[in-house]
């Protein structure tokens, strides 16, 4: 992944996501009205839908 110092964080406004052949496109849109799609695998998804299940488990146990 990219140095820190060259992520620019934007906070969700909403997320879509769409089967488009051999891969998932999910487009998204910041609250400050920047746009962009993202191209992934079905394996990408599965790692980041385990990464996200970790974290509200671990929310969801501090709680």
């Amino acid at each position: 992944m990219a140095d820190k110092a060259d992520v620019t964080t934007y906070i969700l406004k909403q997320a879509l996501a769409a089967k488009v052949g051999d891969h998932v496109e999910i487009a998204v849109e910041a609250e400050d009205g920047t746009t962009f799609k993202i191209r992934s695998t079905s394996e990408q998804l599965d790692a980041l839908v385990g990464d996200l299940e970790g974290i509200l488990d671990a929310d969801d146990a501090d709680a």
